[in-house]
């Protein structure tokens, strides 16, 4: 009989939603015969309530920063509580009874804390369906933390430790890196992709990215680099943000042939492998998809709370170089051009961080687990 994994995740930002693609890509390769659905869980069962919460958390991270830190490092290493646990079924997620038994799972994944919640919730009822999780930030707060689930695949071993202070069992906690698309895992020659992205093959290049809100300080730090246009080549990631596209292309001072405007797009691992360097705000995603093609991050107005954390991670590990002020930028820059040993050290420290990534352990685990 033909094993189903149905794969959870949410709205927020595109990188919840970009892991559970990946992980869905690389079980296919393992195990064709495995039919798999993904769904943006709050999407499905409350689209309005999920949008307005979208919406409000955007407003909140980026206008109210300082609230936002607050409410994030409330009880973070605390497993989350029941209360909590029944607010986020009744709020997003009602009905996701009839969903489960209308698909019927022989496992679900969850790669957002969210439907980690509602889905352990269903568990601890009596739902009979297999769980895993995927941790899709370098640390570990309480609200992804549930006995319920089965196994969990986190990025780092600090992360392993952090989620076994809160209770659950070293044997049901895998460390496999952030498990990306495996597209990003192909390093093609930088030239052939600049040459076939239609961009100046011989130009150093630099990629910004926000995110798939297209936050981060994207037009502040496009402004600097303007600067740099004749000697560079500025490729700009706006993701959904539509506005701030409509704004880039709009200003006169960009209309440049080494500086590249684009929205959304499905060809991020095209776009980064043509790149010498990434700035970009510290998502968990994306930060590992970079890492994964081997290009230099620069990070540059993490957002308070996770991002946070996500950002110390990457930089105490060599991965990543803060960008304290604008001026480094420009001091970045000009080290990219002129003296690279900086930048040359970082694209050391990811070669030798590629070497601890096992995502295939996660896939391989999750096959073992679903015919048991």
């Amino acid at each position: 009989m033909q094993k189903k994994i149905l794969i959870l995740s949410e709205p927020f930002g595109l990188g919840h939603t970009k892991v559970a693609e990946g992980i869905a890509q690389r079980i296919s390769m393992y195990d064709s015969s495995v039919d798999i659905k993904i769904m943006e869980l709050g999407s499905v069962l409350k689209p309005f309530v999920t949008s307005v919460f979208v919406h409000s958390y955007q407003k909140l991270s980026t206008q109210l920063p300082s609230l936002w830190r607050k409410l994030y490092h409330f009880q973070q290493h605390q497993p989350v509580s029941i209360s909590l646990q029944n607010f986020i079924y009744q709020l997003f997620h009602r009905k996701i009874e009839d969903l489960l038994e209308q698909y019927n799972p022989d496992l679900v994944i969850c790669t957002h804390p969210f439907c980690s919640s509602t889905v352990a919730r269903k568990k601890r009822l009596g739902f009979d369906v297999k769980q895993c999780t995927i941790v899709t930030d370098c640390f570990a707060h309480g609200i992804w933390v549930q006995p319920e689930v089965d196994l969990y695949f986190v990025p780092t071993q600090d992360v392993k430790g952090q989620i076994m202070n809160m209770g659950i069992p070293s044997n049901r906690i895998n460390v496999t890196g952030i498990p990306v698309d495996p597209k990003f895992s192909s390093n093609e020659n930088k030239h052939q992709v600049r040459k076939r992205l239609s961009l100046n093959e011989q130009l150093p290049t630099v990629l910004i990215m926000g995110g798939g809100l297209g936050l981060g300080g994207i037009p502040e730090i496009t402004k600097i680099l303007s600067k740099w246009k004749e000697k560079l080549q500025i490729i700009v990631c706006t993701g959904k943000n539509d506005k701030l596209k409509d704004s880039l292309l709009n200003n006169k001072d960009l209309l440049h042939s080494n500086i590249n405007i684009l929205g959304y797009t499905e060809d991020v691992d095209q776009w980064m492998g043509a790149a010498d360097l990434l700035i970009t705000k510290p998502g968990g995603s994306t930060c590992f998809e970079a890492i994964s093609k081997g290009v230099p991050l620069l990070i540059y107005q993490p957002l308070l709370g996770h991002e946070e954390e996500n950002c110390q991670f990457f930089v105490n590990q060599g991965l990543a170089i803060k960008l304290s002020d604008d001026a480094m930028i420009d001091d970045y820059i000009y080290k990219l051009l002129y003296d690279p040993d900086d930048i040359n050290r970082v694209r050391d420290k990811i070669s030798q961080f590629q070497q601890k990534l096992d995502p295939q352990r996660s896939v391989k685990s999750i096959v073992d687990l679903i015919y048991q």
